[in-house]
């Protein structure tokens, strides 16, 4: 069976625009949850020396967005980021960082004019698509 991801248009629409708005450079944040459902983005700051080609969360943003969610009774639902100049699929470096087993990863490409967005389970550096609904 399939895993599905029912993915708010709202939500999507901002991961999107995120990507967007820091494009070349890679976006990066978060998603909240509540009962196995994505509830908010919060977008992070990409802290990475070569925010090109690569993300890393910022620390302290990341920490607040965690404290954040326990006091709004969320949990991580996914982590998100761009890929400005490739596909939506997770490179060899998002599989070895995937620190977040219990999360789902969304990908967003801006190689065609029109995004791409995916969505994976990574874990142990093995990769399974997650059907977008």
């Amino acid at each position: 069976m399939t895993e599905r991801l029912q993915l708010p248009a709202a939500l999507r629409d901002d991961i999107v625009a995120h990507a967007r708005a820091e494009a070349p450079k890679e976006a990066c944040g978060l998603v909240a949850g509540r009962d196995a459902r994505p509830t908010r983005v919060i977008r992070c700051a990409n802290a990475h020396p070569s925010a090109v080609t690569r993300y890393t969360i910022d620390p302290r943003e990341q920490l607040r967005a965690f404290r954040d969610m326990e006091a709004n009774g969320e949990e991580l639902f996914a982590i998100y980021h761009s890929h400005p100049a490739t596909q939506a699929y997770p490179s060899p470096t998002d599989r070895a960082e995937s620190h977040y087993p219990e999360a789902i990863y969304v990908l967003v490409s801006l190689r065609d004019a029109a995004p791409d967005v995916r969505a994976f389970r990574i874990r142990d550096g093995w990769v399974r698509e997650v059907t977008l609904a």
